[in-house]
């Protein structure tokens, strides 16, 4: 178990972002949540746009971070991954958030804002990505395809290795959607990725019409 050791400053600072958090109650985008599947227990309803606004006026903190992921709101949970710092970031925290996150939203926030900063991300990724836990191979499929869009920082040996790994049952429709994106991501990086990419899919295409969806929209890619 991780031990923190609480003091006044960055309580009254938790304090403040969890006052400005309930302001941001919105009552309409709760009920829009609600209306695609996102039945948080504790959810304000806040868009991430005003998270993300709200993030951006405070320091990184692992002690904050901490406080805000126990908070155990949808809002609270967001922000976390935003102040997170990510050279702090231990596999036993890794292993309770993955644990905890409870919807495709928050994998989806959290691989972004945290997940993808950490520097020990490309020794995670084949690990997520041969996992079965479906949290873990979903956060791996987001992550590829955002490192990816780092066109002059991405390791493109490295994007090789997790395309040969990527999940081929893609009957969950989230994760055939993240996957999607992703390669799409990674065709527009060069044209020897891109024809790696083409050559696993057309392959298994003919397997699992699943895959003719990405094959479908891989190609609209390709003629961009």
């Amino acid at each position: 178990m991780e031990f923190f050791i609480d003091d006044k400053k960055t309580e009254a600072i938790f304090q403040e972002i969890f006052k400005k958090v309930q302001v941001l109650r919105n009552g309409e985008t709760h009920h829009e949540m609600k209306k695609y599947g996102l039945n948080y227990q504790k959810s304000l309803g806040a868009t991430i746009v005003n998270l993300r606004e709200l993030a951006n006026e405070y320091s990184k903190d692992h002690l904050l971070a901490h406080k805000l992921w126990t908070k155990e709101f949808r809002e609270t949970r967001i922000l976390a991954s935003l102040l997170e710092e990510p050279e702090k970031v231990k596999e036993e925290q890794i292993n309770r958030w993955f644990d905890e996150m409870n919807s495709n939203e928050l994998i989806e926030q959290v691989s972004m804002n945290l997940f993808l900063n950490m520097p020990n991300i490309y020794e995670l990724i084949p690990k997520w990505l041969q996992s079965e836990n479906y949290r873990r191979v979903l956060c791996a499929v987001i992550i590829s395809g955002r490192l990816a869009m780092k066109k002059d920082e991405v390791k493109i040996d490295e994007l090789f290795k997790f395309i040969e790994i990527i999940p081929t049952n893609i009957d969950e429709f989230y994760l055939r959607n993240q996957l999607k994106r992703s390669l799409g991501k990674m065709v527009r990086l060069n044209k020897e990725i891109a024809n790696r990419i083409c050559e696993l899919v057309h392959g298994l295409r003919a397997k699992d019409e699943n895959w003719q969806e990405i094959w479908d929209d891989l190609q609209y890619e390709l003629e961009l």
